[in-house]
């Protein structure tokens, strides 16, 4: 990728709010800064013991999931013809999430399992006292989003945020708030997940049909952030996010 890399590397050193006061509109990797968090090194462990950790915070809260075919190739978007979406969504507990993906682990042609932003405070109360930033402003809200092989389509967000891996590996692809015209952003009244994305898919772009897309991706930057691993993304900074295990957990603060 031909932006520069920025990475904040010495964080013992570093002072999260003073980097949030200059407000760098650049997305930073933040190596290892939530590797302390109790969650993650009980990820790093087992699934079984993270599953275990994760449960002692259930109080039997419904949850909707996401759920696509294994052709999807994880990427939640449109049906083909647009009329739609490509998967169907679930209701069901925490419990019945990770029965799932456990049942799921190694399979490599794994339906797509996707519990989207859901905050830690309604749906898993007692998690936030122990996953917690400092230098963040008190309006920042703590979400987690749980699923398998992902992929969230390329979109941006109104507000800052700071992303933080717990479980599994995910990469990210990010381009510059200018490249939305590069991006062919869909113009349609429903959106997969709640933000329009872009109609090309990073994996596979389409360059006959979406030829602009090299100067999107020209001006892009992509990190693969391992667990408590984060990264700070700007608002209005588009990303595509991909997860690339069988069990994948990010929590993560916007404000």
């Amino acid at each position: 990728m031909s932006r520069s890399t920025f990475v904040a590397t010495d964080l013992p050193e570093f002072d999260l709010s003073s980097f949030i006061a200059r407000s760098p509109n650049q997305p930073v990797l933040l190596p290892g800064l939530v590797s302390h968090w109790d969650i993650v090194q009980q990820a790093k462990t087992s699934v079984a013991q993270y599953f275990a950790y994760l449960s002692r915070f259930d109080q039997k809260v419904v949850f909707q999931a996401m759920i696509a075919r294994p052709e999807e190739r994880g990427r939640i978007f449109y049906r083909r013809d647009f009329t739609g979406f490509n998967f169907t969504r679930m209701n069901g507990y925490l419990a019945d999430a990770l029965e799932y993906l456990q049942s799921h682990l190694g399979n490599p042609h794994s339906p797509t399992f996707y519990l989207g932003a859901n905050s830690i405070a309604e749906y898993l109360p007692g998690l936030e006292k122990y996953c917690q930033l400092t230098g963040i402003p008190e309006s920042a809200v703590a979400n987690i989003w749980l699923g398998n092989r992902v992929v969230v389509p390329t979109h941006n967000d109104k507000n800052d945020n700071v992303a933080c891996v717990v479980a599994g590996r995910r990469r990210f692809t990010l381009f510059p708030p200018d490249q939305d015209v590069n991006l062919y952003i869909a113009q349609l009244p429903q959106t997969p997940a709640g933000r329009p994305v872009s109609l090309v898919d990073v994996a596979r772009p389409d360059l006959h049909v979406y030829p602009n897309y090299r100067l999107a991706e020209g001006s892009s930057v992509s990190y693969t952030l391992e667990p408590g691993d984060a990264l700070y993304i700007p608002k209005n900074w588009w990303h595509n996010v991909e997860s690339l295990d069988d069990v994948n957990t990010l929590i993560n603060f916007w404000w």
